[in-house]
């Protein structure tokens, strides 16, 4: 009975899960995947014959609970990220970023000064109007990305170039339509806060190691893999998970999910209201495993997309440097945001049109691409919420004692990012740890 059920096994369930057992509280964790992780996962790949995580993800200097819960379960960032200054460029080079690390807020003038591809004094201009303009509580929560930006005189030019593969990387939501606020929260914990907080870490084993599998060995016998059927009140007190009684339960699980096992409760109409019926869209990734690594001097680059042309990336990923294995270094990925515009597509075509779209935008600043032995196309159906004005998103208590709520689609302040998923989950537990 004093025990605390997290049901889901994703980055907040396994947030929390690490958060109650370090306090010395029984916890279980109900997982209904065949592997924990949530939409940050290790899958098979047989076509590649490795196993890697369903998509490339990164984090930010700025991901704090993140950071903060490795090192509390052991884990060294240093060790296990990549870490390198954030630098944006364009794989054709007609685009580079440079984020000088000079402390705040000289570090905004080392942007203008080590940047090229601007359009010209417009575009620094607008560069440092952005930066004056990192307040969320500034931006009005119905106005959209290119509208923020076009009220800062954003160039055409750069709005294609930089700003919406960017929006997509942060809200994977088209920037005509994604939440302004949102974006900026973002910005402004990244290139707002200094280069420290901007700096791109790259996972060099893949996500589950970063820290989810010590937690997944921390709970050993108590990750129960089985989908939860349902949850009601105990007569006796507290909660029943399926015929299970648990003091609290923390309900970590999609959207989706959490609005089927809410349904039955009293009053679960009124909360959950609007929130559970937002819209998600799909990413894309595109590994390719080349004959030999790559070396191309970058391990993240800007790609032009063309979707007339089957031109779906966004952003490419050179494993060259951040790997560890020999295998694992002759990958590279390509990401691509809002990947349902290719729904209903023939994924070879997809493949070739990504595969000549890296080829020829990187051919002139880059090595010749190695020969490419196989390739293998994941696309992660729900991986984000549409990051749309107006969504009505709960934070973690609910209206029911001893039940609460943790996910990226909760009111974390970030949009579906990784941060916010670790962020809510340890809200949550300590919530509950509060509550006793």
């Amino acid at each position: 009975m004093n025990t605390i059920a997290v049901i889901g096994a994703g980055w907040a369930g396994l947030a929390a899960a690490a958060r109650l057992r370090r306090a010395g509280r029984a916890v279980r964790v109900y997982e209904a995947a065949a592997a924990p992780g949530g939409r940050a996962r290790r899958i098979d790949h047989p076509g590649l014959g490795l196993s890697l995580d369903n998509g490339q993800h990164i984090l930010l200097g700025a991901y704090a609970d993140t950071l903060a819960l490795m090192r509390e379960l052991g884990v060294d960032p240093g060790h296990a990220l990549m870490a390198q200054d954030l630098a944006l460029r364009s794989a054709d080079g007609s685009l580079s970023l440079r984020f000088w690390p000079l402390p705040p807020p000289l570090h905004r003038l080392g942007v203008l000064l080590g940047s090229h591809g601007l359009d010209g004094w417009r575009g620094r201009r607008h560069l440092a109007r952005v930066f004056d303009a990192l307040d969320p509580d500034r931006v009005d929560p119905s106005e959209a990305v290119s509208d923020w930006l076009a009220g800062l005189d954003c160039p055409p030019g750069l709005m294609t170039r930089l700003w919406e593969p960017l929006c997509l990387a942060a809200t994977n939501t088209p920037a005509h339509v994604a939440q302004a606020r949102l974006f900026v929260r973002v910005l402004a914990d990244s290139l707002g806060a200094g280069p420290a907080a901007s700096r791109i870490l790259i996972p060099r084993d893949g996500l589950h190691a970063l820290w989810p599998a010590h937690v997944c060995a921390l709970l050993g016998g108590d990750l129960l893999r089985r989908r939860v059927r349902a949850i009601t009140p105990d007569p006796a007190g507290g909660w029943r998970v399926d015929d299970e009684s648990h003091g609290h339960v923390i309900l970590a699980v999609p959207v989706t999910e959490a609005r089927r096992l809410l349904a039955s409760l009293p009053g679960a109409t009124a909360f959950m209201g609007g929130w559970a019926d937002c819209a998600h869209s799909a990413i894309g990734t595109l590994t390719l495993r080349l004959a030999r690594p790559w070396n191309s001097g970058h391990p993240m680059l800007l790609l032009r997309d063309e979707p007339a042309r089957d031109a779906w990336g966004q952003w490419l990923f050179d494993r060259s440097a951040s790997a560890r294995t020999d295998v694992e270094r002759r990958l590279i990925h390509v990401v691509i945001g809002t990947a349902d515009r290719y729904a209903g597509r023939d994924p070879a075509r997809i493949a070739a049109g990504v595969i000549e779209q890296v080829r020829t935008q990187a051919a002139g600043p880059h090595p010749p691409l190695p020969e490419i032995e196989t390739h293998a196309l994941v696309t992660e159906r729900r991986a984000t919420f549409d990051a749309v004005p107006g969504l009505r998103r709960p934070g973690a208590i609910t209206p029911w004692p001893g039940l609460l709520l943790a996910g990226d689609w909760t009111d974390t302040g970030y949009p579906a990012v990784l941060e916010g998923a670790v962020r809510s989950g340890l809200r949550a537990a300590d919530a509950v740890l509060a509550s006793r």
